[in-house]
């Protein structure tokens, strides 16, 4: 246990942010190991101020004065006065403007290092760190699966999966990324860790129907990627399903050295997916017959 008094701080956690003339105590940081930082923030009367967290979600509890909240995005104001709190749990843009002192206490996901301050953008830099230092616990209902899943699980298997994350647990997070405008999760990966939770009441019922998910900010082509890499580097996977998404690629513009250098997947492998799916407009303007080579300088790089 620690106690914390704000008279108390060192120099190094009172940071005065140029952006906004705001000077913010900063109570915890990613250096007290509690997985989110605290912040007392007193921002002074000083125009309409722009932010946009980019990289963190906050939320904001107003001790005390008087502040007007605007989202960037639809124009919507909210007063903020004492006993008023604002989480911007979707990174919203947003500008606040002080009307009387404001005084804040914020809390940080993930936590501030120490000295940031906001860049020309709103936001607080943040160092990359990879997604499993932030796993989430989400509704089951909003989560849903992808459709193209190439990998498989026999029934025995499926059920031995349930006895062990009955047994032991789920001890590895469900890999997703966040559809921001219907706010859903889309399963990238674990996709049987899902289903086990959807269809196995005890586990349900256990763990409150929530799921441990971490998030990747990915695109369509690229989470399609992502989701054959991680079967790939574990197993099995269905050889049809991932001869329809090498289809999808090829139509969204991907050429053959971004497929083969993102999923894994060597050049012979690549002709032959092309081949199984049958389909004449992936070979389109493509010559495969003794310009083809199988070494990685031969692949078609029309996309990189």
């Amino acid at each position: 246990m620690k106690i914390v008094k704000i008279s108390e701080l060192s120099a190094e956690r009172i940071v005065d942010c140029p952006k906004g003339g705001f000077t913010s105590n900063r109570i915890l940081l990613e250096s007290d190991g509690m997985g989110f930082g605290m912040t007392k923030t007193v921002i002074p009367v000083n125009g309409k101020q722009f932010w946009h967290y980019k990289n963190h979600l906050e939320s904001c509890y107003c001790v005390s004065g008087k502040g007007i909240l605007t989202n960037a995005e639809t124009g919507e104001e909210f007063t903020i006065e004492p006993d008023v709190t604002y989480v911007l749990d979707k990174n919203d843009p947003h500008y606040f403007e002080a009307i009387e002192e404001v005084v804040l206490i914020c809390a940080f996901n993930p936590p501030l290092k120490g000295d940031e301050v906001h860049g020309e953008d709103g936001s607080y830099p943040v160092e990359y760190k990879s997604p499993v230092y932030d796993v989430r616990s989400v509704p089951i209902d909003k989560i849903t699966a992808n459709d193209y899943n190439p990998n498989s699980v026999a029934p025995p298997e499926m059920e031995l999966l349930e006895t062990s994350i009955w047994e032991d647990g789920y001890t590895q997070p469900v890999v997703t990324v966040h559809d921001k405008e219907k706010d859903m999760y889309i399963v990238v990966d674990g996709f049987h860790r899902f289903l086990t939770l959807n269809g196995s009441e005890r586990i349900k019922e256990r763990e409150g129907g929530r799921l441990p998910v971490v998030v990747l900010d990915k695109n369509i082509s690229d989470r399609m990627a992502s989701t054959i890499r991680h079967n790939r580097a574990r197993g099995s996977h269905n050889i049809e399903l991932m001869s329809t998404i090498v289809s999808e690629l090829v139509e969204m513009g991907k050429g053959d050295r971004w497929i083969c250098q993102h999923i894994g997947m060597s050049p012979d492998e690549l002709l032959r997916m092309k081949q199984i799916t049958g389909v004449a407009a992936l070979f389109a303007n493509k010559d495969f017959s003794d310009s083809w080579d199988v070494d990685s300088e031969g692949l078609n790089d029309e996309t990189n």
